[in-house]
């Protein structure tokens, strides 16, 4: 039994591409080895997997959430709420396994595998049993990386409130097949040429995406001028998505 085996995506809308806008990694497109992938459950029940990808030496690191804390892997669309719209947390775990493993979360077995995680009781890293998507250690991936500027928050009673002190953070934006470069919309569509890994580098090198709350001026954008987005459009699933390449 796995952790995500109830998180298929029968029934929900296909991701499409589209253009958005510590030390944080400058944004770009980056390839790295994964070194942890593993499950998690928040205080208010929404399930993570949180990922360490060895990018030049340094551990990236980033906690997606794959459900609400109703267990869904999905909202509503705000236009037609018969559409199940993935959220994006999902959206790039399941790319990361379709494009390493050729298989979907959902189908993802879990090892309990023990590995030094902060404590913020503690102060410091701890040995912690964590359910570890084993099939992803030691894949090669490719990763968009976006750099966001955002504000912090802080706990005021039982809830965390947006404050106007500043951060930048890095978020997974898009997932890229490591040689082909393809993304999973891509091969989905049976599409052999690579076209929206240079589009998405084009749009997203070296900006920051301010999604800042609080702050002088207009609503955030990303540093350069936005354009109109490519999509990828739609097609029927197939068994392989990158064939051999995996």
């Amino acid at each position: 039994m796995s952790l995500f085996d109830k998180l298929k995506s029968d029934g929900l809308e296909e991701s499409q591409d589209r253009l958005g806008g510590f030390s944080p990694l400058d944004s770009g497109i980056y390839t790295g080895k994964i070194k942890a992938a593993y499950g998690g459950t928040s205080s208010q029940g929404a399930t993570s997997v949180s990922l360490i990808v060895d990018v030049g030496g340094k551990e990236y690191r980033e906690t997606l959430y794959v459900t609400n804390k109703k267990g869904q892997n999905f909202f509503l669309n705000k236009d037609d709420n018969t559409k199940k719209v993935p959220l994006p947390g999902f959206t790039v775990v399941d790319d990361i396994c379709l494009i390493t493993t050729g298989l979907p979360l959902s189908a993802q077995e879990t090892d309990d595998k023990v590995i030094n995680i902060y404590d913020f009781d503690a102060k410091k890293e701890v040995p912690t049993k964590v359910p570890m998507l084993t099939e992803l250690l030691g894949k090669e991936i490719k990763l968009g990386i976006i750099n966001q500027l955002e504000n912090k928050s802080k706990k005021e009673g039982d809830i965390y409130v947006t404050i106007p002190e500043e951060r930048h953070v890095n978020i997974i934006d898009k997932v890229f097949h490591p040689e082909l470069n393809l993304t999973v919309a891509e091969a989905r569509n049976g599409q052999e040429d690579a076209k929206f890994h240079d589009a998405w580098a084009e749009r997203n090198n070296g900006t920051v995406k301010d999604k800042r709350e609080i702050k002088d001026g207009v609503a955030g954008t990303s540093s350069k001028p936005q354009r109109a987005a490519p999509q990828a459009g739609t097609a029927t699933p197939t068994k392989s998505l990158f064939g051999k390449k995996n």
